[in-house]
Parts: C-alpha cells; structure tokens; sequence
C-alpha cells in the first residue's frame, strides 16, 4: 500500500505476501506443503506468508523466498507487484496479500536442493507446470491449493499469464 509516496507499514499478520514464481520459460512453480506442517498440510501452494511489524511488501517479499525456498536476490530476474487483494484463505478473513511476480533463473534441481536446506522447512518439493491455464482448473475446481479460488486470484492469475504470454517488458509498458 502506497500513500504520498510513503509506504503504510504492517503489524504482524495483519497483511501478507504471496509471490508467484516463474522460470524464463513461463512455467509457474508451485509447491506442495510438507504433511507434517501445522497449517494446509499436503497442500499446493505459491511461496506466502505474513509480513512481520516494520516490514514492507517487498521487504517480505524477499525475506519469504529465502526463508521458505532459500531463494535469494541474485537468482531474481524480474519482479512486478501484480495487486493487493483480500487473502483467499478461509482462516484470514479481513486481511490483504500482497501479490508479486517473480521469474528466477533456476532449474527445479536447484530449486528442490534449496527447500531441503531451509531452516524451517514448510515444503516438501516443488515442481514448474507448463502451462498456467492447467493451474487455474486445478485452482478452481479441486480443493488441492491451500487457499481459495476467488475472482480476484483469477485477475491475477490471468494478469500473470499475459505477462507470459506478451513478454514481461510488454506488459510493464502497459501499467
């Protein structure tokens, strides 16, 4: 959130992050959750979480790649905010995320190697899907994803694939 250039800080848990990412190929990497984890065992998910007190989105943003994936700045490419919208989890009702794309440049390989090193580890193996109209039937039609499928995910999920599919420069003009 943005107001005359200052950014609105955020208590803990009250806003969280969640981070789409891509390889350069456009192949969208989804996680399944480990199923000894507390919350949404077994589940899909993109990397999320919540924003601590004193952190902005973006500050979260990459402290959540890191801490759940072992992600760094380095293996980023390119990184766009793709909107705020109210969090699809039935458990966070009156909360916001925060939505960014993110495209690394590593392979799943790397990727899965990452998620074992993490100190607390929330996921269990990662994958790259093809193509993302195959995430948004699995999204909307199962309950396989740790949240929900609302019109607002679909925006942004449908926002994510005209990057893919226009290129990333293409649309960033259009913004």
């Amino acid at each position: 959130m943005e107001k005359n250039n200052t950014t609105i800080l955020a208590k803990d848990k009250n806003e969280f992050v969640s981070c789409i990412i891509t390889n350069e190929e456009g192949n969208v990497l989804v996680f399944k959750r480990r199923k000894d984890v507390k919350l949404d065992p077994g589940k899909y998910d993109f990397c999320s979480g919540h924003m601590k007190e004193g952190e902005a989105p973006m500050q979260t943003m990459y402290r959540e790649l890191n801490e759940e994936i072992g992600i760094r700045p380095e293996h980023i490419i390119f990184k766009v905010k793709l909107g705020d919208i109210k969090t699809p989890h039935p458990k966070l009702l009156d909360t916001i995320t925060h939505i960014y794309h993110v495209e690394i440049n590593l392979t799943i390989e790397q990727i899965n190697e990452m998620i074992k090193n993490v100190e607390i580890p929330e996921m269990e193996k990662a994958r790259y899907v093809e193509d993302i109209n195959f995430i948004k039937k699995v999204f909307k039609d199962t309950n396989l994803f740790r949240t929900e499928y609302t019109d607002e995910m679909a925006n942004i999920l449908d926002m994510l694939d005209k990057i893919i599919e226009k290129g990333k420069e293409e649309v960033c003009k259009e913004r």
